[in-house]
C-alpha cells in the first residue's frame, strides 16, 4: 500500500487534481477515520467482481472510478443496496449505460465495491485551504440536506477541541448529540475525531486543497465516512 506522500505525489504526477475515491479513503483511514470496507476491481473482470462482492458480503454499493468523473451521482456512476450477484451484474450494466449516455468520453478504470452501512443521521465534515485565511474545517448537516438547509459552519485552523464543540453546537446538526425531545443522543466523540483528523491532513499536507466527507453517518456509538473526496492544488 502506498504511503500518504506516495498517494498524493502519484496523483499529481499523473496530472490528476482529485484522488480516486479508494485513494481518498485510504488517506482517511490512515488518520483514523472509519470508512466502509471496500474492494477495487477491473471493470470487465467478472470473476474478480463476484469474488470481491462475496468477500465484502451483501448488501454492497458499486461505484465507477474515472479521472473524468468527479461527481458520481450526477453521472449515474453509483448503484446502492445490491443484494446478490444477479443485482450486481445488472448494476454494473446500468452504470456502464449511464456513463456512456451522460459522459460518453469518460474512461472507467476501476469499479469500487463497498459494504453498505446501517442507516443513521448524516453529516458533512470537510476542510479547505483558503488563499486569504489558510486551512479551515467545515461542519453541518450532510447527505440530501447539505444544499437544502445550508447548515454548514466554518472554523479557521488551528482549533481547540472546545472550539470544535462550539462549531457543532452552532448548527442544527448539533441537536443529534443532545437529548432532544427524548431522543437518544448520538456519539459526538468520533465526530470530533474526524474533525481533528481533517485538521491534521490539511496542516501536514500542503498539497491538499479541499477535503469533503459527505455523508458521514453517525450512530449511538461510532461514525463512518461513506464518501470521501480530496482535491489537490495544481
Amino acid at each position: 500500500m502506498k504511503t500518504l506522500d506516495g498517494i498524493i505525489h502519484a496523483t499529481l504526477k499523473e496530472g490528476r487534481k482529485a484522488l480516486f475515491e479508494h485513494e481518498a479513503k485510504e488517506l482517511a483511514r490512515s488518520v483514523g477515520i472509519i470508512v466502509p470496507k471496500f474492494e477495487v476491481v477491473a471493470p470487465n473482470d467478472e470473476e474478480a467482481l463476484l469474488s470481491a462482492a462475496d468477500k465484502l458480503g451483501y448488501p454492497i454499493a458499486v461505484k465507477a472510478l474515472s479521472p473524468d468523473i468527479l461527481h458520481k451521482t450526477e453521472a449515474g456512476a453509483v448503484m446502492l443496496d445490491i443484494k446478490n450477484k444477479i443485482e450486481l451484474a445488472s448494476a454494473v450494466k446500468q452504470i456502464t449505460n449511464n456513463i456512456s449516455h451522460r459522459l460518453p468520453n469518460a474512461m472507467v478504470l476501476h469499479l469500487l465495491l463497498e459494504k453498505m452501512m446501517p442507516p443513521g443521521p448524516e453529516l458533512l465534515i470537510g476542510g479547505l485551504r483558503d488563499e486569504q485565511f489558510g486551512p479551515a474545517i467545515a461542519f453541518g448537516l450532510g447527505g440530501i440536506w447539505t444544499e437544502t438547509l445550508k447548515d454548514a459552519v466554518f472554523g479557521i485552523l488551528p482549533l481547540s477541541r472546545n472550539e470544535m464543540i462550539d462549531m457543532i453546537d452552532e448548527t442544527r446538526a448539533g441537536l443529534f448529540f443532545k437529548a432532544f425531545r427524548g431522543a437518544q443522543p448520538l456519539d459526538r466523540e468520533p465526530v470530533l475525531s474526524v474533525m481533528q483528523a481533517i485538521s491534521r491532513l490539511l496542516t501536514e499536507y500542503q498539497e491538499i486543497r479541499e477535503i469533503d466527507l459527505n455523508p458521514v453517518r453517525v450512530y449511538a456509538r461510532g461514525a463512518a465516512a461513506l464518501d470521501v473526496r480530496i482535491l489537490l492544488k495544481a
